[in-house]
């Protein structure tokens, strides 16, 4: 709703996710100076499809980002169906008890503030009269309600827990029982993705049996890189294909096998390219060269694991970590320091910035260092 501190919030929000932020209202003006006069002019009608003509726009950026919108957007479906296209979109109502909206507003006009009246009615009047005939639509199009009654810095905190506690990833080996598996992982609430490796199927025919309701990635990796059965460079490019035919949200294929490839036709918005190094951890200045190498193919995330022999590989990721933000800006990355000495990587970095965290299930683990589930999704919530 309006005057719900909805700007500032996400304004921080953003910042705690080191993501861009985007506010519809505006967006709008500045693509036709002044809202008001534009709907003076030209009516509501247009006005509308100005809207979702801003909202598309913003939408089709692949950066990672918080939107505040109007207080109406999300009542007209297309709007709304517009932002569900993106499987990882999260949609938050922030809640906030109308008798405080109406004291922010009656202390905005004391200051000479002019607020646009809908009905005509005294704020409060009119607060409920417009509350009660969206209340039904606000509630039912969102993922989460958040309260906005007390401070910023709580509102921000609850929102964050709940962020992360949409990270958990965690990865299938074993595909002998494969039905049973997926049908006990889609019970946990506590997880949201799942990564199906190629490289342990023994059978490509089983491919489209490979179904869940949870976000996916198919992960298809190379002899060198924990392998199992190895498929060659065109039959990763192939699988990654059949795999966003299947409906996989995300595909996950190695720095090196991308290289050999002369023809990369997969939808780029959907892609990991991942880099992964089981003897060592190279030097900084050699993970940003492989930073550089990523670059070329427009991923929508940047991943990279190494192994670690001492804290000093551990400091190393997080110091890749500042160079990403630095100058990676608002882009998607996952960067891991394997085995026990770099576990905590799994979660700290996690907290604010990574899109995701792997962990185990039903002993499922896909590199060494991998914690269980119900763990990680608990220190994922941790601050």
């Amino acid at each position: 709703m309006r005057w719900t501190w909805k700007t500032t919030v996400w304004k921080e929000l953003a910042k705690a996710l080191w993501a861009k932020f985007y506010d519809l209202d505006i967006y709008m003006n500045e693509k036709v100076w002044s809202i008001n006069d534009y709907i003076e002019k030209n009516g509501w009608d247009a006005f509308r499809n100005l809207e979702h003509e801003s909202l598309l726009e913003i939408l089709e950026d692949k950066d990672k980002k918080v939107i505040s919108l109007w207080w109406w957007t999300i009542v007209f479906d297309r709007n709304y169906k517009a932002i569900r296209k993106d499987k990882n979109s999260i949609i938050f109502f922030l809640e906030t008890k109308l008798e405080n909206i109406a004291k922010r507003i009656e202390k905005d006009e004391k200051n000479n503030a002019k607020r646009a009246s809908l009905t005509w009615k005294s704020v409060l009047e009119e607060l409920e009269e417009v509350y009660k005939q969206r209340e039904s639509i606000y509630k039912t199009n969102c993922d989460f309600i958040v309260s906005n009654n007390e401070n910023i810095e709580k509102t921000s905190k609850d929102i964050l827990k709940i962020i992360n506690s949409k990270k958990v990833c965690v990865p299938i080996v074993n595909f002998e029982n494969i039905d049973n598996l997926i049908k006990n992982i889609e019970k946990e609430d506590k997880i949201s993705y799942v990564e199906f490796r190629i490289d342990f199927l023994k059978d490509l025919s089983k491919l489209d049996k490979l179904k869940t309701t949870k976000k996916s990635i198919f992960t298809n990796r190379i002899k060198k890189e924990w392998w199992n059965f190895a498929w060659t460079e065109k039959e990763s490019l192939e699988i990654a294909k059949k795999s966003l035919e299947l409906g996989a949200d995300l595909v996950d294929l190695e720095l090196s096998v991308i290289e050999k490839l002369k023809d990369i036709d997969v939808d780029t918005n959907k892609l990991i390219v991942s880099y992964h190094n089981f003897d060592k951890t190279p030097e900084l200045e050699d993970l940003k060269q492989i930073l550089e190498r990523m670059k070329k193919f427009n991923p929508k995330v940047y991943k990279i694991a190494v192994f670690p022999q001492n804290k000093n590989d551990v400091e190393t990721i997080y110091k890749l970590t500042d160079y990403f933000k630095e100058n990676y800006i608002w882009k998607e990355f996952i960067f891991i320091s394997m085995w026990e000495l770099g576990m905590e990587t799994r979660v700290k970095v996690p907290q604010q910035w990574w899109l995701l965290s792997f962990a185990s299930f039903w002993k499922n683990i896909s590199a060494p260092g991998q914690i269980d589930f119900e763990t990680l999704y608990e220190k994922l919530q941790q601050f």
